[in-house]
């Protein structure tokens, strides 16, 4: 079987071999290169490696999709950018002739690393795509992978789920895009909050991902970095969102997602604002109706103080209509 850029050589270089004329014509319906002439095949099969359609220079070199015909992109994470070729068995294969080809060729090092990662890989990019996560985060999760594979101290002799787990969660919060433990668990269910969250340490320690980011704290370890999301899916508006955040920043960054569904019940509770029943915050931000009403009783008193430092979205007097704060064991307000 002949490849395109040797059809190419044929037809604007080479002789037919039966009448001497350099007229080819290419019928790209059964892969031939015919003599305009004669009609004689000069070559059978030829492969195609044009685009299926006009590929612009933009998508190539911004990293967009090549609709090429033949040949998936490098991946500069494996030894071999991907390329390399694996003879797989099945059905009605000769497996002795199989055999006897493998041993044609060296067994590098790296094939059975590649194997092993292409897999994890393939497992990550499910796990993306179950959470509905963008390509830039299923990118970085192999990344993170990689780093973490080739320095087995990180991941050696933990649950394979709770690695990958871990490892998506790591890359939601670096590409600022985060997710809590309790919904990669929902995705990951073989994997417990406490193992991905003990391995995630683990990870950050051991590819020291804190010093290179200057010593700072990765994405997502702040509650503002929850409201957009939050308070999108119970339907707040964008300006409610934009008190949101800033009444988010002003409180402590401690247990972020508990501050970031405290402060929705705030919002939702003012006058005027977008109602949103408690039991609906809990669901969407995956926090319990006691851990609300915990930080809501402790934060109450500073209320007016918190929302002047976070630009006065509310009078002092809207402030005063909000419930009052009751105690864990009497009924949900």
């Amino acid at each position: 079987m002949g490849d395109f850029n040797h059809a190419l050589q044929l037809k604007y270089e080479q002789q037919c071999p039966d009448c001497g004329q350099s007229d080819f014509v290419e019928d790209h319906a059964s892969g031939d290169l015919v003599c305009r002439n004669c009609g004689v095949v000069v070559e059978a099969h030829v492969i195609d490696e044009r685009s299926e359609w006009r590929t612009f220079a933009d998508k190539v070199h911004s990293g967009g999709s090549d609709p090429n015909r033949v040949g998936g992109p490098v991946n500069h994470l494996l030894s071999d950018g991907g390329m390399s070729t694996m003879i797989g068995g099945g059905k009605g294969v000769d497996h002795a002739l199989v055999r006897e080809a493998g041993g044609c060729w060296p067994a590098g090092d790296g094939v059975t690393t590649d194997r092993a990662v292409i897999a994890a890989f393939r497992e990550i990019g499910k796990i993306c795509a179950a959470m509905k996560l963008l390509d830039t985060v299923k990118k970085q999760a192999e990344e993170f992978y990689k780093q973490a594979y080739d320095n087995a101290k990180s991941i050696k002799g933990k649950s394979q789920a709770a690695v990958l787990a871990a490892i998506v969660f790591l890359a939601c919060r670096h590409t600022g895009n985060p997710r809590t433990f309790k919904e990669i668990c929902a995705v990951v269910p073989q994997a417990s909050v406490k193992e991905i969250g003990r391995i995630y340490k683990s990870v950050v320690r051991e590819l020291k991902l804190e010093e290179a980011l200057g010593n700072k704290q990765l994405e997502g370890s702040h509650p503002h970095s929850y409201m957009r999301r939050f308070m999108s899916q119970l339907s707040m508006t964008p300006k409610e969102y934009l008190w949101g955040e800033a009444l988010a920043l002003a409180l402590l960054p401690q247990s972020p997602t508990s501050i970031a569904g405290t402060v929705v019940y705030i919002i939702a509770n003012l006058p005027g604002k977008t109602s949103v029943p408690l039991q609906d915050i809990c669901r969407t931000c995956g926090v319990a109706d006691g851990t609300i009403r915990q930080i809501y009783r402790e934060i109450h008193p500073h209320l007016k103080a918190l929302i002047d430092k976070a630009g006065r979205f509310a009078s002092h007097a809207d402030v005063e209509r909000l419930p009052q704060p009751i105690e864990s064991t009497s009924r949900p307000f």
